[in-house]
Order: structure tokens, then C-alpha cells, then sequence
């Protein structure tokens, strides 16, 4: 192909080298993982093969001029162009058959190739027929090398190919005009071969974009199939899900289960967003955190509502972020666990709530008002404890019965939570005993409270099952942080306030102060004394033994042992149990 002019100023050799160059740069940049890469670089040394040709014609006329002989330069330059030749039609094989085997072609096409020059350079010498050889190896290669590109036009993305094989069918084409001696047509013209290598070079940056294309069509035709997996499995789920876009947050694909569970429009989705559902918008920004931290959540729980009802519902979420549809979009697949919560919450609240008024039991209180006092404390705020009993209960129970003490007890609740605030916490401590927890709150104010709520409860009627009317009063005992911060001891001491309430006459409220400290401090010495007194175990009685005999004091110490017994069982006779459930306040 190539032209010996190029030889003769720098100025062409230059630029004819740094479009070789430039072909080597895109030769490289179009072969990293393309499957033609082979083609590719048989392609590029067989241009390379072709110029070191031209060199070699250069420099055996060079010799010839000097009068010396020039067949081993002639052999060596239509070796050259025979080897051109078999690159260029290898790599044309390439592109026409993935994986062509090679061995056909540099046998039949070599061989001859050889058998010629040998032949019309040694055994029947043939100077016309050499000069000819030089077109005719070139002329062959490229024409096979275009035809081979012309294959590929009826596949998709093949626009390089297409430039390809115009440039190789007019480098074909030359070679043609001068092999017919149509050499005044381009003589003299040395960018023929430049040119060419340019050119080439530009069909290699586009076989490099094509790739890219293609690429790219084949992953649209993956993400299409796994589109089309994704909406199979979604569609035939027995479970409800839904696919939101990540961007908007807007439900882009939605199961018939999840039509019905969220109550929406199949034909609107896309007017739905996601966080709509959301019955409680601190449960969305955890999910929301939880996803971008771990991009998959499993088995969490949500407050979700439809948007045409008001009551909400639990659901169990897995959610996924995925690529759908060329977006990043979250699918989510909900279980209803309506039931299981509120067996949870039933469960719960037998286990917290007194059966009869709803209240707080006493283990939840004392478990709760520790937590509540350290947060006081934390924070610097007074609390208070209030302890309720309802005055004269036995004989509401004696006189109208025990359903209508029920009752009584039932509306004694209801009153103390509707009167407290929502943070103030309220219990049945035992029998119509009530306490109550009032955060931020001294004992002054404490006993405002409770002397509101004491008329309030004063004002309840309630009918028995006669229908007569039924008329109570509390007593009230108020202890405050300023006596302790301990909750046992809080309780303790308002209920001692409130027995005193009991003993100036009921229907009354009475504070536990500081002055109050000494004598409890005593009656809890004396009732310490008194419980190490009963719990004595009989050992030490027998330290009163003035002698302990261990010969002859065993007899003594069995019959005094019996009538120990004889009198222990005596005094157990004389014991009189007393009565379940009666208070011994209401027995006065």
C-alpha cells in the first residue's frame, strides 16, 4: 500500500510515523476487552509488516544504484509483503468467523505466495512479474480484509466496521490502479499511507464506542429481563410488595396484595408515595437510616395506615434497595401482624394492668417510678407520691355487696386518671389501696392534688344493684422527695401519712414531713426488734441452761425437749387465723 515517497523528505516520514503511532495508541485502547482483539493486532503488524516492506524496496534501489545485487533484498521484500498479505487475510478471518482456525489460510495463501516469489526470483527470473507481486500480495490482503469488514454491516453498532472496510477497499483500490499501471493517477501522492493508518486509527476509536454500545444494549436487554423476573415474582407472591423509587419516593410497582392491603388504585400508583403509610414518622427515618447503613433491612416492624382509614395497623417489613427499571428504587414485602401485636399488647398489659380497674399493677409502678426518680433527679425536679385508700370499703362490701364495691373501686380509677395529667402514674396498689406517682411536683403542691382529686371522688354516685345510691370518700397520704428518693420508703411513709389521715377523721388529706422522720425512724426500729425477736431461732434459748450435761442431761434434755413441744402445740391451738381480705382499719 505503501508509497516510497514518504522516504523522501523528514517532514513526511515524520508524520507517516506519528500516524503509526497513533494507530498503535487506538489498536491498544480498542482491543482492551473486545473478543476481536486478535483481529485487531494481526491487523495492525500487517501494516507494519507492509511499511518495513517499502524500507527494504528503498534500500535495495539504493544498492542496485551502487552496482550491486540486489536479490536478497528483493526475496526479503516480497517475504515481507507475502507475511502483510497472511496478517491482513488472518484478521479478516477474525471478523468473519469468532475463533477461525488459521492454519487453512497460511498454508494455501502462503504457500503459493512462496512458491512464486522463488520462482519467478531464482528458477525462471522475472523482473516484471516481481514488480508486479509488489501490488498483487498487497492488493490481496486488503480485499480480503474489506470483505471481511463489509460481513459485519448487517449487525447492529457496526458503523466502524463499515469505515473499516471503505478504507481497505480504497486502499485495495490503489493497489489495483497501480497493478494496471494507472500510476500517473497517484504518483507522487505519499500521504496514501498516512491516510490510511488515520483513517484506521478512526475506525478503531469507533469499534471502541460500538463496543461500549453494545455493551450497553446488552445490559439494557439484562436489567429488561431481571425487570421482567422481578415483576413475575412480585406479581405470583403470596406476600404484599411494593416497589418505591428511591428518588421520589414514589410507588412505582405494586403486587394485587398490596393493592388491597394499602386500599389504592392499581391504575394511580405512581401519585402513591411510600412515607404516606407511615402511621408514625420517627418508625419511617429509622427504616430510612437502617437502609442507607445496612441497604437491607429484615423483619421490621411498622405502623402503617391506608389512605382512606383511619385506624393503623403493624406490619413486618423486608426491604431491599435494588436497580429497577434504570432507577434505584426499594422493594419492601410486608406480613400483617395486626393480630400478633395485639396479643402482645394483651399480653402486656395483663402483665402490667390491674384486672379489675385497668390501672397500673403495683410491680409495674415500682418498676417505673425507679426509672422516673433517677430522671428527676438527673434533672434536678421534685416528685411527689400520693397513697389513696377508700374510707369505710367493708361496709360498702357488707352493706351493698361486692359487686358494687367493684364498682366503687372501678370509678375511684377512672376519676384518678382522668383528673391527673398523662405523666403522672397511677396504680392499685392492693384491696382499695391506690397510689400515685406526680412528676415535677413538691409536697405542697402534692397536697393540692390530692385534695382536688379527693373532692372529686366525693362527688361520685354509684348504684347498687338495687339501684340505691352509693356515696365514698378517700383518705389521702402525701410523701414527697424531700423525705426520700427511695420508692419503697415513699411508699412507706405515705402510707403512714395517710394513716394519719385515717386517724384525724378520713375524707382528708395529711402530709409526711421532716418532723414525721423521728418517730418512724423509731416504729421501724421497733418493728426491726420485733421481727428479729419472733425469728429467734431456738437454739440460743437453750443458752439459759445453767449446764449442759453430756452424759447424764441427755434424759433431762429429752423430756424437757417434749414438754417444750407439748407447749408449743397448745399455744398453736390457741391461735385464732384471721379473717382473708379485712382490713384491720375497717374492723374499727
Amino acid at each position: 500500500m505503501g508509497n516510497i515517497s514518504i522516504f523522501n523528505q523528514s517532514v513526511y516520514l515524520v508524520v507517516t510515523y506519528l500516524s503509526i503511532f497513533l494507530l498503535f495508541i487506538t489498536c491498544l485502547y480498542a482491543s482492551v476487552g473486545n473478543k476481536q482483539a486478535k483481529g485487531i493486532w494481526l491487523l495492525f503488524w500487517g501494516l507494519m509488516i507492509d511499511f518495513f516492506s517499502l524500507y527494504i524496496s528503498v534500500h535495495s534501489a539504493e544498492v542496485y544504484a551502487k552496482g550491486n545485487s540486489v536479490e536478497i533484498w528483493v526475496f526479503l521484500e516480497m517475504l515481507f509483503c507475502l507475511v502483510s498479505m497472511l496478517l491482513l487475510a488472518m484478521a479478516s478471518s477474525h471478523i468473519l468467523v469468532k475463533n477461525a482456525s488459521n492454519l487453512p489460510i497460511v498454508s494455501v495463501f502462503g504457500g503459493l505466495g512462496l512458491f512464486a516469489i522463488i520462482f519467478f526470483l531464482y528458477i525462471y527470473p522475472d523482473n516484471q512479474m516481481i514488480a508486479q507481486m509488489r501490488y498483487i500480495f498487497p492488493l490481496t490482503g486488503f480485499t480480503y480484509l474489506s470483505i471481511g469488514c463489509f460481513s459485519q454491516m448487517n449487525k447492529k453498532r457496526s458503523s466502524a466496521f463499515v469505515l473499516a472496510g471503505l478504507v481497505t477497499m480504497s486502499a485495495a483500490i490503489v493497489m489495483l490502479l497501480k497493478l494496471l499501471g494507472f500510476n500517473y493517477f497517484i504518483y507522487g501522492v505519499w500521504y496514501t499511507t498516512p491516510a490510511l493508518y488515520i483513517m484506521l486509527s478512526l475506525s478503531m476509536v469507533m469499534l471502541k464506542a460500538d463496543s461500549f454500545a453494545r455493551k450497553y444494549d446488552e445490559s439494557c436487554i439484562e436489567i429488561e429481563k431481571d425487570n421482567q423476573r422481578i415483576e413475575e415474582i412480585i406479581k405470583y407472591s403470596p406476600f404484599p410488595i411494593i416497589i418505591s423509587r428511591l428518588s421520589d419516593d414514589r410507588i412505582i410497582l405494586a403486587n394485587s396484595n398490596a393493592i388491597k392491603l394499602f386500599d389504592i388504585s392499581a391504575k394511580e400508583l405512581d401519585r402513591y408515595h411510600f412515607k404516606d403509610f407511615f402511621a408514625d414518622a420517627d418508625n419511617r427515618r429509622i427504616l430510612g437510616e437502617l437502609l442507607e447503613k445496612e441497604r437491607v433491612v429484615q423483619d421490621f416492624e411498622i405502623l402503617v395506615k391506608t389512605p382512606t382509614g383511619n385506624t393503623p395497623f403493624w406490619l413486618l417489613a423486608s426491604a431491599n434497595i435494588i436497580d429497577y427499571n434504570y432507577d434505584v428504587a426499594l422493594y419492601t414485602a410486608f406480613q400483617d401482624i395486626t393480630s400478633r401485636k395485639n396479643r402482645e399488647v394483651l399480653l402486656k398489659n395483663q402483665a402490667t394492668r390491674d384486672p379489675l380497674t385497668s390501672l397500673y399493677n403495683r410491680r409495674y409502678f415500682e418498676e417505673e417510678v425507679f426509672k422516673r426518680i433517677v430522671e428527676s433527679k438527673t434533672n434536678n425536679e421534685p416528685f411527689s407520691v400520693l397513697m389513696i385508700d377508700a374510707d369505710h370499703f367493708k361496709k360498702v362490701n357488707d352493706t351493698y355487696g361486692h359487686k358494687t364495691g367493684d364498682k366503687v373501686l372501678i370509678e375511684l380509677a377512672s376519676t384518678c386518671e382522668r383528673a391527673l395529667r398523662n405523666d403522672d402514674i397511677v396504680a392499685r396498689y392492693g384491696g382499695e389501696e391506690f397510689v400515685v406517682f406526680l412528676a415535677g411536683v413538691n409536697a405542697l403542691k402534692g397536697k393540692i392534688v390530692a385534695d382536688r382529686l379527693r373532692e372529686s371522688i366525693s362527688n361520685i354516685v354509684v348504684y347498687s344493684d338495687e339501684g340505691e345510691e352509693v356515696r365514698f370518700t378517700v383518705s389521702i397520704g402525701v410523701s414527697s422527695y424531700e423525705i426520700s428518693d427511695n420508692i419503697d420508703t415513699l411508699i412507706k411513709t405515705a402510707d403512714e401519712a395517710l394513716y394519719k389521715a385515717k386517724e384525724n377523721g378520713r375524707n382528708r388529706v395529711e402530709i409526711f414531713d421532716k418532723n414525721d422522720l423521728e418517730a418512724f425512724d423509731n416504729k421501724e426500729m421497733q418493728e426491726r426488734i420485733k421481727n428479729e425477736v419472733n425469728n429467734r431461732h431456738p437454739i440460743f434459748d437453750k443458752e439459759e441452761n445453767a449446764e449442759i450435761s453430756l452424759l447424764d442431761g441427755i434424759e433431762a434434755n429429752h423430756i424437757q425437749g417434749e414438754n417444750t413441744n407439748i407447749e408449743d402445740h397448745k399455744k398453736e391451738d390457741e391461735i385464732d387465723y384471721p379473717i382473708l381480705g379485712v382490713d384491720e382499719e375497717d374492723l374499727k
